[in-house]
C-alpha cells in the first residue's frame, strides 16, 4: 500500500529500507493516511504542508540505538592521536556530530575534549533526523545502560547522579548545541561562529546508506571542513573509492580522513604508505610461517592501499589471497562485498556477506585491529544481504 511513499522516504534519507523499517513506515502512513489515497498523501509530503509529517516519517525509520563511549578502540585512537595534533593548531574547535540520535556521542565528544585540554569556547554540534530523538539529546541526561562503557572516573568528574539518571556537567552541556537535519539535504550547517568544523564524527550512519548517497554525503561533510580537519567514520563504512578532498591516515587501530591540507598528526604519526606491488609488500613484510598472521597483515596493508587511492584490481587481489590464507576473515569478506557490490556483482557480492555472516554467527570469524566489533561487523553484512535482495 505504501510502495510509492517508502520509495520517496528511502530517497529523502538515502537509506536501503529494511523489511522492519518498511515495516514501521507502513504503520507510521497509516496512522496518517486518513481518507486520501497513497498517491494524494505522497502529493502532501512533497508539498510545503506536508514537511512535518515528512519528517515524522523519516524518523520511524532512524535507527538510534547508541551508547556512550560506543567502539572504544576507535575512540581511544582519537584521544591519543587525532585531539592532539587538531589542539596543537587551536585550543578552540568546532566539532559536528552527524546523526547524533539521542546525544550520546555529542556528551562523549565533549568529555574527550574536555580531557584533552580543549578550551572552554569549543563547541559541539549534534544534528539528526528526528526531532523526538533530538529533544531527548538536548537534556544530555542518560540511563545507566547508556553509562555502561563510561569509567568511574569519568562518571565522577563529568556527570551528576539524578536518581537513575546520569546528567552532563552544566560546564560542558554548555558547550553542546542541536540542530534537526537530514544529511540528504544542503545546505549542511556550520558551526555557530559560521566558520568550518575541525572535526566531525559520523558514525554507524551511513551504513544504512545506498552508495550514491553514501558518497553524496560524504562529499558534503568533506566540503564542511577545515584544510586539515577531520572525518571520523566507524570500522564499518570505509571509504573504498578515494573522494577528492579526503586522504586517508591510519593510526595503531583506525582509520581517519583528513581534509587535504595541514594534518593534524604529529610527524611521528604513522602514515599511509605508498601502495606497492602486492608480491613485493608480502615478500618484504609478512612472515610465512602463519597462515592467518600473514592474512591479518596482509589485510592491514590492502586496507592502506585502499585508502591510498590504490586501483580496484590490487584491492581485490590482496583481499582474495588475505581470504586463501584465511577464510574465515569477515572482515576481509565484507570488504571484498562491498567492493563486488560497488562494481554491481550482486550474486558475488552477497555471496560473500553470507560467508562472512557465516564465519561470525559461528564464532568462526578471525579478529582484526580495525574490526574489533564482531555484532557490528555481522550487521554490515546483514544489511549488505538486504540491500542485494537475498534476504528478509
Amino acid at each position: 500500500m505504501v510502495s510509492a511513499v517508502a520509495s520517496y522516504v528511502a530517497e529523502r534519507t538515502g537509506c536501503q529500507l529494511s523489511k522492519q523499517q518498511e515495516g514501521r513506515l507502513r504503520v507510521a502512513v497509516r496512522e496518517r493516511l486518513g481518507a486520501r489515497s497513497e498517491f494524494e498523501y505522497l502529493a502532501f509530503l512533497k508539498s510545503a504542508a506536508g514537511a512535518v509529517q515528512l519528517a515524522e516519517l523519516m524518523a520511524a525509520v532512524a535507527v538510534h540505538k547508541t551508547s556512550l563511549f560506543r567502539d572504544e578502540a576507535q575512540l581511544e585512537q582519537l584521544s591519543s592521536q587525532l585531539l592532539p595534533g587538531l589542539l596543537a593548531q587551536r585550543p578552540t574547535l568546532h566539532v559536528w556530530s552527524a546523526g547524533c540520535a539521542t546525544g550520546e556521542e555529542v556528551a562523549t565528544l565533549l568529555v574527550l575534549l574536555a580531557e584533552a585540554g580543549a578550551s572552554a569556547d569549543t563547541t559541539v554540534l549534534g544534528t539528526d533526523i528526528s526531532d523526538a530523538a533530538l529533544q531527548k539529546a538536548q537534556a544530555l541526561t542518560f540511563a545507566a545502560q547508556a553509562m555502561r562503557n563510561v569509567s568511574e572516573s569519568f562518571r565522577e568528574k563529568y556527570f551528576r547522579k539524578e536518581g537513575e539518571q546520569f546528567r552532563l556537567v552544566p560546564a560542558l552541556k554548555s558547550r553542546a548545541s542541536f540542530l534537526r537535519h537530514n544529511l540528504m539535504d544542503r545546505p549542511y550547517p556550520l558551526p555557530p561562529e559560521g566558520a568550518f568544523f575541525d572535526l566531525i564524527v559520523c558514525r554507524n550512519v551511513l551504513i544504512y546508506f545506498t552508495a550514491t548517497a553514501f558518497e553524496q554525503v560524504i562529499d558534503g561533510l568533506s566540503e564542511r571542513l577545515l584544510p586539515g580537519g577531520a572525518l571520523v567514520l566507524s570500522s564499518a563504512e570505509p571509504l573504498l573509492q578515494p573522494r577528492p578532498l579526503l586522504k586517508a591516515v591510519n593510526v595503531e587501530q583506525a582509520f581517519f580522513y583528513v581534509r587535504r591540507g595541514e594534518p593534524p598528526f604529529s610527524s611521528a604519526a604513522p602514515k599511509v604508505p605508498t601502495p606497492r606491488p602486492l608480491a613485493r609488500a608480502i615478500t618484504a613484510e609478512l612472515p610465512v610461517f602463519n597462515a592467518e598472521a600473514e592474512a591479518v597483515k596482509l589485510f592491514e596493508l590492502v586496507l592502506e592501499w585502499a585508502a591510498a587511492d590504490a586501483p580496484d584490481a590490487q584491492t581485490e587481489e590482496g583481499l582474495r589471497k588475505a581470504l586463501y590464507l584465511a577464510p574465515d576473515l569477515a572482515a576481509a569478506r565484507y570488504m571484498l562485498g562491498l567492493l563486488l557490490e560497488q562494481r554491481g556483482q550482486r550474486v558475488e557480492a552477497a555471496h560473500e556477506y553470507a560467508r562472512a555472516v557465516a564465519s561470525l554467527t559461528s564464532s568462526k570469524a578471525l579478529q582484526t585491529a580495525f574490526f574489533l566489533n564482531p555484532e557490528r561487523l555481522t550487521k554490515a553484512c546483514q544489511l549488505g544481504l538486504v540491500r542485494l535482495g537475498f534476504t528478509s
